[in-house]
Order: C-alpha cells, then sequence, then structure tokens
C-alpha cells in the first residue's frame, strides 16, 4: 500500500517470500543516574559489605568458641547437640562464613558506576 512503512522482516520463510517473526529493536539508551542515585548505591555497598564481613566473622569463629559447645538452648536436644559437635558440621559453618565474606569482596570487586 502507499504511504505505509515496511519493517524488514526476519525469520524462517514459509514459501510465499514473505518472513513471519517479530522485528528486533535495540533498547533506548539509559539516562546517566542522579547524584542521590549514586550515592544510594554506595551507602547500599557499604551496608551490605559490612553485614556480610560480620555475619562470616561469626560464622568462621562461633563453632569453636565455648558458646557452641556449651549450648543451654540444646539441654533438652541430646542428639542435635551431638550433631553440632562433629568437627565436620563445624568446618561447614566456618566454610559458610568464608564464603560470607568473599561473597562481600565479590560485590566490592564487581561494582560499577556511570562513568562519562
Amino acid at each position: 500500500m502507499p504511504g505505509m512503512i515496511q519493517f524488514p522482516q526476519h525469520g524462517p520463510d514459509n514459501g510465499d517470500g514473505e518472513r513471519k517473526a517479530p522485528v528486533l529493536v535495540m533498547p533506548a539508551q539509559e539516562s546517566r543516574p542522579s547524584a542521590w542515585e549514586l550515592w544510594r548505591g554506595r551507602l547500599f555497598l557499604v551496608e551490605f559489605m559490612f553485614v556480610c564481613v560480620v555475619v562470616g566473622i561469626l560464622l568462621i569463629a562461633a563453632p569453636w568458641t565455648v558458646l557452641w559447645t556449651n549450648n543451654s538452648l540444646l539441654a533438652g536436644y541430646p542428639q542435635v547437640h551431638e550433631f553440632l559437635m562433629n568437627d565436620f558440621v563445624r568446618g561447614l559453618v566456618s566454610g559458610l562464613g568464608v564464603v560470607d565474606i568473599g561473597l562481600a569482596v565479590a560485590e566490592a570487586a564487581g561494582y560499577r558506576e556511570y562513568v562519562e
């Protein structure tokens, strides 16, 4: 039809020469973040790193302290207490602490800001 804009079609040919598929369009350019958005991202990163490091240190150290072995909350559950005294379980909890600290380091290393 005259006056209509024809867009190129991509996709499999169904025999009549026309291709039936959607046309891919590039997304719009993202706008530059405001100063508040930049500082909000920085503050979130610092808070997230702080929480991950503190929890990681607690998970690394707690299984090897007296608080872990003389836990009054587990006095009524001797089987759970025996399971938690296993060195493998203690090492597993400490390993989770190392992973948590590694997560904080990875987030810091992967942080990117908009730079013009």
